[in-house]
């Protein structure tokens, strides 16, 4: 590996954080040098486009750094595997066969999901997914808390992949549902048919998978489905409601799986994301919403879509019901319950960017080994944040935080703590951004 290459890998790994270096820079190869002209090569397209829209500034600055001059990068894909791939393909099409019963979910597709800043990547890499199933990113795991979005995607990928190739076999269930039909296959005694029926499909879509945690037998199973599907290159895609490193009870066979493809997260919603989903919505409802009280639901119920989107469904038969026109005052009186008890759903992930927003600094920052007072503080303070307003383990703490160990976490704590008492400056620091995220002390 070329020596300057190899030293900016170092650089990258501390500056974008652990689940950015291996998903977007490791697989990258240097694969030419000329002066200051390098060429990187990247495993397929969507990966460049990513690459170059997301990282290559980073990329390029560190290799300048280290090379002391401007480098011109230059980004292309891998031939050979693009090559081999092409071979594999059937020379002549098969006429398309009707899709079988696939359970999709009929309302979500792509066309009415939402993209914004909180689920950009994830709604790029299922589109990719579904574009090429089997080819790149297998598995697709996705990310996130309750109603933002995970459900409607994988629907939206199931939904696509039919579309465009009728012939492939998509199934779509619940974790749970797979557990009751494993229950009721063992009880009548027909485990291969069991077997049959979810080792031959094209694309195997699971929602919710955190819900097998901790059920031996049903692990045990979807460990043997996994392998067969893909040996198979068939297309596997994933849900949870946390990362797989953070599912309690989960076996690390199955972790470790999980962790092959691509993983990607979804947020809750920015402001400006939760009013184009208040006027999606209502587009395709009928709604007449006027745009202010878009805004003032978009700023009231920030938890998640789901209850958003309840919300306004509510508001909306209200109003068609008792041919009363949209206002505030209306979405006040009709909403007041959800309105009162709406609050946002504390994540690691709103800490963070609520403290980055705070301090002026990036969420790669708090994620990387510097320890320089400017960005020591706001991780410590991020991390007594997370302890006090989120239920995760001290571990998975740490582990948001660049991989940092347990007792990094317990230390913040105590010094965050301590500084409350002692600090007048803390103590308000901590208050406004207790404000910021909408909880009291």
């Amino acid at each position: 590996m070329d020596e300057l290459w190899e030293e900016a890998l170092g650089q990258l790994r501390e500056k974008l954080g652990k689940q950015n270096f291996e998903t977007w820079i490791q697989p990258i190869r240097m694969r030419a040098r000329d002066g200051a002209e390098i060429t990187l090569e990247v495993p397929n397209k969507f990966f460049r486009d990513w690459l170059m829209e997301h990282f290559l500034t980073s990329i390029q600055e560190t290799l300048s750094i280290l090379s002391q001059q401007n480098v011109k990068l230059s980004v292309i894909v891998d031939q050979q595997l693009q090559k081999s791939r092409a071979l594999e393909k059937k020379p002549e099409r098969e006429k398309p066969k009707p899709s079988r019963v696939n359970n999709l979910i009929p309302k979500y597709n792509f066309e009415n999901f939402v993209v914004g800043a909180s689920n950009q990547f994830a709604h790029a890499a299922s589109l990719a997914v579904a574009n090429q199933p089997g080819d790149h990113y297998n598995p697709l795991f996705i990310y996130g808390g309750v109603g933002l979005g995970k459900t409607h995607l994988i629907n939206a990928i199931g939904h696509r992949v039919v579309e465009k190739r009728p012939a492939l076999k998509v199934f779509y269930l619940s974790s749970e549902s797979f557990m009751n039909e494993l229950i009721g296959s063992l009880r009548r005694d027909r485990m291969d048919e069991f077997k049959s029926r979810f080792r031959n499909v094209d694309v195997l879509i699971l929602d919710d998978v955190q819900f097998i945690a901790g059920k031996e037998r049903t692990q045990e199973e979807f460990f043997h489905t996994f392998n067969s599907l893909y040996e198979s290159r068939k297309q596997i895609i994933i849900t949870s409601d946390r990362f797989p490193k953070e599912i309690p009870g989960l076996e690390d066979r199955l972790r470790n799986r999980f962790e092959w493809g691509l993983i990607a997260d979804i947020q809750p919603p920015d402001m400006e994301t939760r009013v184009a989903i208040l006027q999606k919505k209502a587009e395709l409802e009928g709604v007449q919403l006027p745009h202010e009280v878009a805004l003032f639901l978009a700023s009231h119920i920030d938890s998640n879509v789901r209850e958003l989107e309840g919300s306004l469904t509510r508001l909306g038969a209200f109003g068609s019901l008792t041919k009363t026109p949209i206002t505030i005052e209306l979405a006040k009186e009709v909403l007041q319950n959800t309105l009162r008890g709406a609050h946002r759903e504390l994540t690691i992930e709103n800490i963070q960017k609520t403290i980055c927003d705070y301090f002026d600094i990036k969420i790669g920052d708090l994620k990387a080994k510097r320890r320089t007072r400017n960005i020591a503080l706001p991780r410590q303070v991020a991390m007594y944040l997370c302890r006090k307003y989120t239920s995760t383990s001290f571990p998975a703490i740490g582990y948001k935080f660049g991989g940092r160990d347990h007792s990094t976490v317990i230390h913040a704590s105590k010094t965050i703590e301590k500084k409350i008492k002692e600090d007048p400056h803390m103590e308000a620091t901590i208050d406004k951004l207790e404000k910021n995220l909408n909880v009291k002390r």
